[in-house]
């Protein structure tokens, strides 16, 4: 590609889609600027196809189940504050008009929805879409591992946690990346580099697996969200007795972690993200506060590995 083309597509409108266990991560840039940040649960076919015939215009979010909106209020560096909006706000009030879709899946089902990999068959819903907004697609490029400007890969590292220490490696030392999501992951890297990681189930995972695998053993789905305090250690009921070795066992793996972490580089960087992680950072602040103050907060860790990853991969087109 030559220079030209290289500086029109670096600065173009594009989408960035990270498909996790169980939810859509959405980011719409223009160039290196992260305007808008969405999420969504995994979206059925008929959702997929209404947004993607639309161009991923705004008003075709309108209809999405379960959509949680933040804007990026200061547009013009990746780690900015972030404004919730209610459930069911719509991305943007504005138009999206993206040129190109970037997609980092550990979910096949939902990628080959979201890269226009149309294995299904043409039913009329297909034929429908299609004829009504031929044009309207916007071309999708999936995160390839040999791209991705890291050593080590190891062929079953998840594309998730290779964005997430490509995002972190800004920071130019020793960094742990700890994902917060579905599952609790560690990983490390070191002068662009994999040097290894852990992976367990996070606490809500953990939290459904007791409900669904025991008697008797109720927890809410959203219990932690209202987590605002420490439980108490020594409970006298269920579902605080589940609460209590749900946070602390969990915040005691973090410190088992962290605290071998930094005995092997004292000043190395621990970066936490992933929809848990400022609920998780807030009761491990109540809980060991010397070790919070030492984790940073970025839940925009992602589309910073997206940013970095379309950056290089545009180079080699």
């Amino acid at each position: 590609m030559d220079s030209a083309r290289v500086a029109s597509s670096v600065a173009e409108a594009w989408l960035a889609l990270v498909i996790g266990n169980t939810r859509l991560h959405w980011g719409y840039f223009v160039g290196d600027r992260l305007l808008n940040v969405w999420h969504t649960p995994h979206l059925e076919r008929e959702a997929a196809l209404r947004i993607q015939s639309s161009g991923f215009d705004a008003d075709a979010w309108h209809r999405v189940p379960g959509l949680v909106y933040s804007e990026v209020l200061d547009s013009e560096v990746l780690d900015s504050e972030v404004l919730d909006r209610p459930s069911g706000s719509q991305p943007s009030s504005t138009t999206l008009s993206p040129r190109s879709l970037w997609i980092a899946s550990v979910v096949p089902e939902q990628t080959a929805l979201w890269a226009n990999q149309r294995f299904f068959d043409n039913d009329r819903l297909n034929s429908r879409v299609n004829s009504r907004n031929q044009n309207s697609q916007v071309p999708a490029r999936v995160v390839e591992r040999s791209q991705i400007p890291l050593q080590n890969l190891y062929a079953t590292l998840g594309i998730d946690r290779a964005i997430n220490l490509l995002g972190a490696s800004h920071l130019n030392c020793p960094v742990l990346v700890i994902d917060a999501g579905t599952a609790l992951t560690f990983t490390a890297g070191q002068d662009g580099a994999v040097l290894g990681g852990a992976i367990l189930p996070g606490m809500q995972l953990q939290a459904r697996a007791l409900a669904q695998q025991t008697a008797n053993l109720p927890l809410a789905d959203d219990w932690l969200a209202s987590q605002a305090d420490l439980p108490k250690r020594w409970a006298t009921t269920t579902d605080e007795a589940i609460a209590s070795g749900l946070v602390y066992g969990t915040i005691s793996i973090l410190a088992d972690y962290l605290a071998d972490w930094w005995r092997q580089f004292p000043k190395g960087a621990a970066v936490l993200t992933g929809g848990d992680s400022p609920t998780l950072h807030a009761l491990l602040q109540q809980k060991t506060p010397e070790i919070a103050s030492r984790v940073t907060v970025d839940s925009h860790l992602m589309f910073k590995g997206m940013q970095r990853y379309r950056s290089g991969a545009i180079l080699l087109l």
